[in-house]
């Protein structure tokens, strides 16, 4: 049929309604052989921390990062694309785009407005709360050396105005740098819609508390919201992860048990490697590199990971500065196993 050859534009998340005809029941899957450029987003600068804004649209989905390309290498400001997939059914080839924000991502491109400064703004992490109408988007702001995270809050008022307010969030209530927000729990995934997404229970994050940067968790009382738990201006009982070593461990992600992180300990392929572990009962397992065909002997930063039931494998975006880049830093993707 004539249409079964047409290409399908599909979520990033939610990708391949068509796919290879030796794919079972149409389930497609991220190629996992080599990282892909994000050549439509990168620039001849730097293009890095990403992060999966929710939920998801019919046309893409969008992907907020730090790009220092609009003041051309200065600082970094968060910036978004809106990303497309496609896959033919009959050849199995596969290409992707990365467009502007648009339309009904409107309320994105204004978010960012109010959030970059003349600061540095990195890290970016979105999730979504009860509170209709109101996006939440967590941040790293670095000023003078120093990083603190942020939480904006930015609300449609009208046709063409709105409102929107930054917060610093204090976690270790030092003069030292926290960076890298992520939420987890139990049944916490990152990404679902609030019918399904669960509760978080739990913040990590990053700081050079020690000299080196290791990564640290919080609990988040329970019957408290995310939201109150950041804007509680009380100190808060924070631990070092077990996982963490005299190397720097830094940029964690966690989604669904699954925690991906950047470290240059010993036993890397050279610079920041990628590591993932995964949440046991008896806590974080000993963090295993992704190995040779995603890290390279050059720097892996700050990955992110998002999957659907519609694809066999899950998706990971990082960046690197490896050779045969657009710029310093570019953004890549590629296939991982389901964990």
């Amino acid at each position: 049929m004539k249409a079964i050859k047409t290409n399908c534009i599909l979520l990033l998340v939610l990708v391949f309604l068509g796919c290879r005809e030796n794919y079972n029941l149409n389930i497609g899957a991220f190629p996992e052989n080599l990282p892909i450029n994000l050549i439509d987003l990168n620039s001849r600068y730097d293009e890095m921390n990403s992060d999966f804004v929710s939920p998801y649209f019919s046309t893409g989905v969008t992907l907020i990062f730090s790009s220092n390309a609009i003041r051309k290498g200065g600082n970094f400001d968060l910036d978004a694309r809106i990303l497309s997939f496609n896959q033919d059914k009959e050849s199995g080839d596969f290409t992707f785009s990365a467009g502007q924000i648009t339309g009904q991502n409107a309320t994105i491109r204004n978010q960012l407005f109010e959030i970059n400064s003349d600061c540095e703004e990195r890290g970016p992490y979105s999730f979504v709360t009860p509170s209709f109408g109101i996006n939440y988007s967590l941040f790293s702001r670095v000023c003078e050396g120093i990083s603190h995270i942020f939480l904006n809050e930015f609300e449609n008022t009208g046709p063409f105005s709105y409102r929107s307010e930054n917060f610093q969030i204090s976690l270790l209530n030092e003069n030292v740098s926290e960076m890298y927000p992520s939420f987890y729990g139990e049944n916490y995934l990152k990404g679902a819609d609030l019918t399904s997404q669960g509760t978080p229970e739990m913040l990590l994050f990053t700081s050079d508390k020690d000299g080196q940067f290791d990564i640290f968790e919080t609990d988040i009382p329970s019957g408290q919201s995310p939201i109150q738990f950041l804007s509680d201006a009380n100190p808060k009982t924070v631990r070092k992860l077990i996982l963490n070593t005299a190397s720097n461990d830094h940029m964690p992600f966690v989604y669904g048990d699954l925690l991906v992180f950047s470290s240059d300990r010993p036993g890397g392929l050279g610079g920041y490697d990628l590591y993932y572990s995964m949440k046991t009962a008896n806590g974080w397992t000993e963090p295993i590199n992704f190995g040779p065909k995603i890290n390279s002997e050059y720097d892996e930063f700050r990955p992110v990971v998002s999957d659907s039931w519609e694809f066999s494998n899950q998706v990971m975006i990082f960046s690197s500065n490896r050779p045969g880049g657009l710029g310093g830093f570019d953004l890549y993707f590629v296939g991982i196993p389901k964990f």
